[in-house]
């Protein structure tokens, strides 16, 4: 793969408005010099979020997209939001790796560069920023936010490959074919559980997943964008997503 590919940031939010402007201007950073956009997807902020990224738009111009959803479910739809944005980047791009993070800064902006050089060096296909390798931190995170992470993560691993450490982290990295993949594919949980359904569909398909060490910065200010509703569904769907992933049981479009 060439070096200084281009690239699409998937950026779920709702309600950021402390965050946003500093993540967009850490990203910006990371990425100086190479083709990029940011698809944003806001599912429906009320605090001020909208106007600081007209406020960056200023700046940013057409490298910034804004995807505004009305959320109809239950619960955190995080994960609907970063398969319409992936399907909305391969739509209005050509761009040839694919990044997600969280709008709240818990992922580093700094660690950018180096899930992007595993995809360039070809090292991986989807690349995962881990919260459980050793060298990893999570910093500032609630202990019951922690143990219901490390539970599924545990989990995940008994009934799909053991080889992953974290399968809930939202900071992942992966190829343009890696999107193309997973875009034909029928999704069946829009809830952060997502992260799991997509990583199992790229391991039927033989694609190569890497780890490296990661930061996690914990924001435990204001309320949790996940509700009680996307645990109890989360730990119910993990058996059913490795029976999928066991069985090759992944539905494809029809279309």
């Amino acid at each position: 793969m060439n070096q200084k590919e281009s690239i699409a940031v998937i950026l779920p939010i709702l309600n950021e408005q402390e965050h946003i402007l500093p993540l967009l201007e850490g990203i910006e950073s990371a990425l100086a010099g190479r083709d990029f956009t940011i698809f944003i997807i806001d599912d429906g902020s009320r605090d001020g979020t909208l106007e600081k990224i007209e406020f960056a738009q200023k700046t940013l111009g057409n490298r910034l997209q804004l995807m505004q959803r009305v959320k109809t479910l239950p619960g955190c739809q995080r994960g609907s939001a970063l398969f319409d944005g992936m399907k909305e980047a391969l739509k209005r791009t050509a761009h040839r790796i694919f990044v997600e993070l969280d709008g709240d800064l818990s992922h580093r902006t700094e660690e950018l560069t180096v899930g992007i050089g595993l995809i360039e060096s070809g090292k991986g296909e989807v690349v995962i920023a881990s919260k459980y390798l050793p060298g990893s931190q999570v910093v500032n995170r609630s202990q019951g936010r922690t143990l219901v992470s490390s539970i599924n993560t545990g989990l995940m691993r008994l009934v799909m490959n053991p080889k992953i450490t974290d399968y809930s982290n939202g900071y992942r990295f992966y190829t343009r074919k890696a999107a193309s993949i997973l875009a034909g594919y029928q999704i069946r949980y829009g809830s952060p559980i997502y992260l799991s359904e997509a990583l199992g569909i790229w391991m039927n398909n033989q694609l190569k997943v890497v780890e490296f060490p990661s930061t996690y910065i914990g924001r435990q200010e204001g309320f949790s964008k996940v509700k009680p509703i996307d645990l109890i569904k989360g730990m119910l769907a993990v058996f059913e997503i490795g029976f999928r992933y066991r069985f090759r049981r992944f539905n494809r479009n029809s279309n």
